[in-house]
């Protein structure tokens, strides 16, 4: 038979696991395009993601936006 103590620590461990499955979900790493990421630039690239550091930031900063406005 469960105590409350079981059950809560149950709990606290399917919770932990749970945010950790959304935590790995969202850090998928980028694919290659062969397009700069930025939606400013789209440059054809050889390699990387991003043409140059204003692109990556750029391109940051548009995802920081978006999970503030509660998009994915």
């Amino acid at each position: 038979m469960s105590t409350l103590d079981d059950m809560a620590s149950d709990r606290e461990m399917a919770d932990r696991e749970l945010s950790i499955k959304h935590a790995r979900e969202r850090n998928q790493p980028i694919k290659f395009t062969g397009r700069c990421l930025s939606e400013k630039c789209n440059a054809q690239i050889e390699k990387g993601r991003f043409c140059d550091s204003w692109c990556r930031e750029d391109y940051e900063h548009g995802l920081r936006m978006k999970q503030i406005a509660g998009k994915k």
